[in-house]
């Protein structure tokens, strides 16, 4: 039994109001909608919210059973400032937060998941819906187990960027969640640069400080969660039929992080260009996982909607030259004005 808390994120858990989020730019839309999927197929009854830094023309988006929340929705006094000084993804990792606060008043929702559009789920998450029985807080870790050095990525790398992935994290309604939330927003505010000199890696760095400044925090030890190209050193994909296991034992694969996967990977012999560990040759154990999300985003016309880039949050653009103009111009406002 929940105790009924005073307060904006006050809930008695009666109603156990439930709901996924991701935030994305227009040019990530592809991917939000394969997620959708996802998050359909074992959670059907369960709300899913795209939450888009743009305003796009809701007309043109595919149909289905999702809400669509735009960022000026929140009427952020300070967003026009956010966007000029931001760059379009330190943008989207800084309204994480915003989001999240935002949608468990506007829904009253009781748990609230948070999965970056370049995620799929294999299996219901009620490894984190359980956490959030008894925890206010659940975040998962890059990985469990020391990486060997030698390539772009290491355990230095997790020291530099963060220890925990900012892709997932999960909160339920009450007092622990809503001062983990309003920190989290002030932080992200002002200090939401990639800027690892500075002590900053947009939304993620923060995230070390969780378990230490917040109460009713849980670190995520499932290995079936936020699988990835950082912890694959200790964790292999098994396919059994249908379904799909961890280290070939009864850990299910809950859900997969195609980070800095394109869809020429099979091409480049890469799952990710944001290292040099892995190839699929020497990992076949993961092609199936990866054939299934490039299948998804080619449902959802993926070359269409990511060659916008996106520079306002009512502008995109396929003009080559603006991408380059545009982030000169904001490394110059950040270096000068915001970054100390």
């Amino acid at each position: 039994m929940h105790m009924l808390l005073k307060g904006k994120y006050s809930s008695i858990f009666a109603g156990n109001m439930d709901a996924i989020y991701t935030s994305c730019t227009v040019n990530h839309l592809s991917r939000a909608f394969s997620l959708l999927d996802s998050v359909h197929k074992y959670h059907p009854q369960i709300k899913f919210i795209i939450c888009l830094v743009d305003v796009v023309d809701r007309s043109q988006l595919p149909a289905g059973d999702y809400d669509l929340v735009c960022a000026e929705e929140m009427r952020l006094p300070f967003f026009r400032e956010m966007y000029i000084k931001y760059a379009t993804l330190e943008l989207n990792s800084a309204l994480k937060p915003y989001f999240a606060s935002f949608l468990l008043d506007k829904y009253q929702i009781d748990r609230l998941i948070y999965l970056d559009s370049d995620i799929l789920l294999f299996n219901k998450l009620e490894p984190v819906f359980e956490a959030l029985q008894d925890h206010s807080i659940v975040i998962t870790p890059h990985s469990m187990s020391t990486v060997e050095s030698g390539f772009i990525f290491d355990d230095r790398n997790f020291l530099r960027s963060g220890i925990y992935n900012a892709g997932f994290f999960a909160v339920r309604r009450d007092k622990d969640a809503g001062s983990f939330l309003d920190w989290w927003m002030k932080k992200l505010r002002n200090q939401g640069f990639f800027e690892p000199r500075k002590g900053m890696f947009a939304e993620q760095l923060w995230m070390n400080l969780i378990p230490l400044y917040f109460n009713n925090v849980l670190v995520l030890r499932h290995k079936g969660c936020n699988v990835a190209y950082w912890n694959l050193h200790e964790r292999e994909v098994i396919k059994r039929g249908e379904d799909f296991f961890i280290n070939n034992n009864e850990t299910p694969l809950i859900f997969f992080h195609f980070s800095g996967a394109g869809m020429d990977c099979f091409e480049k012999n890469n799952p990710s260009v944001s290292q040099d560990r892995y190839t699929f040759t020497d990992r076949p154990d993961i092609v199936p996982v990866f054939e299934q999300y490039l299948e998804n985003l080619r449902k959802y016309a993926f070359f269409k909607s990511d060659s916008y880039y996106t520079i306002t949050d009512r502008f995109k653009t396929k003009v080559p030259l603006v991408k380059p103009v545009v982030e000169l111009v904001r490394k110059i406002i950040k270096k000068l004005i915001f970054i100390r």
